[in-house]
């Protein structure tokens, strides 16, 4: 059976202009509908195409956000930190998934643009940009990490965004998915293709825990990111080592520990974290829409800064790109890991420095052609 022109639409759409909702009704289309199997594996490719893009697009952000804390060694730092590597992971996993099935990650397709909205149009009302550590940029990161079930709003004394969220739950036009009830889509995808799997072109290693062979990695894969991310359930108690995304951040945002009673099982926010948003954070502004230039950075230093840093990230993009592409591609990886860590030697001075508006500079996270960028060491 053919698929839906609703979904051939979706497919025929360019990467950046597919809607979450579109690719989920794809997925759910594909599964349903009997269609053929080369059909329902472009779908699901597809699907996991949009999750390497969406991983990503949380990196710059939330980076940004780390490195504007004055001190690398406080629990917010760490708290970030962590929930970045968590993050990396994720994308690695989505890549592995991808390239398990024969596809190939296309890692410069998947590059954000800031301030923007997140690909897909993923919670649609929401804008990101690249600033330094806010109450609001907390708020946000909150939002990208929003559970599919509701009832921790409640908890979190968060009711507006229950009701905002529920306004549209079952209006099949307007449901905000969130990310979790995505990859709940992507794996009912993977059960009903049962596709054949190949580990010729799959990484491991710190990124990327485990290659990808057969449907129990898959579901083990997709377990990981939803429950360090969103939550799966959308409760605190999903957590196995440490808390999901949204409540790290929730922790952040009310400036206190999210702890369990044991005797009651309710859990509330208790002792307070030593961090003053104030004077504990470099004042970084947004970076403009797209990117500083020589009428919004007209200091020598920070241009000089930004530009090393933009080569840099390019050259990682690069790479990552091809670490799922070539022959060598866990060399690439490694390089790649080398190259991230490099980044922040350009990103830290930077926030140093001030704006004419009083607040600091950041990096604009853009990619530029290799003719445009600082030779590599």
């Amino acid at each position: 059976m053919e698929l839906s022109q609703r979904t051939q639409d979706m497919l025929d759409a360019p990467h950046g202009d597919r809607h979450i909702r579109e690719v989920v009704k794809g997925l759910r289309d594909a599964i349903h509908t009997e269609v053929e199997h080369a059909h329902h594996l472009a779908v699901l490719e597809a699907g996991l195409q949009a999750a390497v893009t969406l991983e990503f697009s949380t990196l710059p952000p939330y980076l940004t956000a780390l490195w504007s804390v004055k001190d690398n060694q406080s629990f917010v730092a760490d708290t970030i930190r962590e929930v970045l590597q968590e993050e990396m992971l994720h994308m690695a996993l989505a890549c592995n998934m991808l390239s398990g099935i024969g596809g190939a990650p296309k890692i410069k397709d998947a590059v954000p643009q800031y301030p923007g909205k997140l690909p897909m149009k993923v919670h649609p009302e929401l804008a990101i940009g690249l600033s330094g550590l806010t109450k609001p940029a907390i708020a946000a990161f909150m939002e990208i990490e929003r559970p599919a079930h509701q009832g921790h709003f409640l908890a979190l004394e968060s009711a507006t965004e229950l009701k905002r969220a529920e306004a549209h739950e079952h209006d099949p036009e307007q449901e905000d998915f969130t990310i979790g009830e995505f990859y709940d889509s992507l794996l009912q995808s993977f059960h009903d293709a049962n596709p054949v799997f190949t580990t010729d072109r799959q990484l491991t290693g710190p990124l990327a825990w485990f290659a990808v062979a057969n449907l129990d990695d898959v579901t083990r894969a997709i377990d990981v990111i939803e429950t360090q991310g969103e939550g799966s359930e959308g409760n605190p108690d999903a957590a196995v080592d440490s808390l999901a995304h949204y409540f790290r951040f929730a922790e952040l945002y009310e400036g206190k520990r999210l702890t369990k009673d044991e005797a009651s099982g309710k859990w509330s926010f208790t002792t307070p974290i030593e961090f003053d948003l104030e004077n504990d954070v470099w004042p970084v502004g947004e970076a403009p829409e797209g990117g500083y230039d020589e009428n919004s950075c007209p200091n020598d230093e920070a241009r000089r800064l930004l530009h090393k840093f933009n080569s840099t990230y390019s050259h990682l993009i690069d790479l990552l790109d091809a670490a799922w592409r070539s022959e060598d591609g866990q060399a690439s990886l490694w390089h790649a890991i080398d190259t991230m860590f490099s980044l922040e030697k350009y990103a830290l001075p930077l926030m140093q420095i001030a704006r004419p508006d009083g607040k600091h500079y950041g990096p604009d996270f853009r990619y530029i052609p290799e003719t445009e960028r600082e030779p590599m060491p």
